[in-house]
């Protein structure tokens, strides 16, 4: 089963509404983790040669005692609470290394719905993110930190290649860990293409060993099937699986795990694994 040492938890620099922080604090409360705040910083405009060094150390220790403010509460409730401001060009490439330094076993970010122009014109933080992430990540859309009930896991028993078994073994565990350690009702939804792919309830609730009406089954396109059953169940927490890569193949624009994202208004806890060749 998955564990949680370290909870890294992205700092969005350009609001006070840190929803991320919320959920990454009663995570690591929960699981009794290290909670890592990490905020990415864009170098000192409009200064050069000589001044631009103590610019840069002006600017990041007024981000450290910004972050060190929004930790006080987590030290507050006895939580191990690392800080890291860190100087890039680019916030989203610097995301993923960040963690790795940082030993995380989650990654948690602030997102929001986008529309499919807007995701297919900007390299948003998420989209990199799930290119270029190690460990799990947990894209919060909600405001509020309340109990959860619900856990939906999206799932494709159709997949039978090595890569993709290993992914839909790693989602169930996940999702059987969130349900268990939180008490939610864990329930599952598989989308088929067509009816040569249509996948049995019965069998899919068999697979994750929940009853036979948590199990949802639908013909259509993961995103839709997904939005759907979410809408149902009171938008859940949302667990799904991604194959990560880069090159051409990794920015092609329509990645599965990024539609869903965009189409519900749930919180998304996307597996991240790497495929082959990235």
């Amino acid at each position: 089963m998955p564990q949680l040492k370290t909870v890294f938890c992205v700092i969005d620099p350009l609001t006070d509404n840190q929803r991320a922080l919320a959920r990454a604090g009663d995570i690591a409360l929960g699981a009794k983790a290290r909670l890592h705040i990490y905020v990415c910083m864009a170098p000192p405009t409009g200064v050069s040669g000589q001044q631009r060094e103590p610019a840069l150390r002006a600017e990041a220790a007024r981000y450290e005692a910004w972050i060190q403010q929004l930790a006080q509460p987590h030290v507050d409730q006895g939580l191990k609470v690392v800080t890291e401001v860190e100087c890039k060009d680019d916030w989203r490439d610097a995301i993923a290394p960040a963690a790795k330094r940082a030993n995380a076993d989650l990654i948690v970010k602030g997102s929001f719905r986008r529309t499919a122009l807007r995701r297919r014109l900007l390299k948003t933080g998420d989209w990199t993110l799930l290119r270029t992430a190690k460990v799990p990540v947990l894209l919060v859309k909600r405001d509020e930190v309340q109990r959860l009930q619900k856990v939906l896991v999206s799932l494709n028993l159709n997949a039978k290649d090595t890569k993709h078994e290993a992914l839909t073994e790693a989602v169930i565990a996940y999702a059987k860990f969130a349900a268990k350690a939180t008490g939610a009702e864990l329930h599952a939804v598989n989308a088929y293409s067509d009816s040569l792919k249509f996948v049995h309830p019965p069998d899919l609730a068999r697979r994750l060993g929940i009853e036979r009406a948590h199990a949802h089954v639908a013909q259509g396109s993961p995103d839709k099937v997904v939005a759907e059953v979410a809408e149902n169940l009171g938008n859940p927490l949302v667990i799904i699986g991604s194959l990560s890569r880069r090159g051409i193949g990794g920015v092609a624009v329509g990645n599965t795990a990024e539609r869903i994202l965009d189409s519900i208004e749930s919180d998304v806890l996307c597996i991240v694994r790497p495929r082959s060749g990235s």
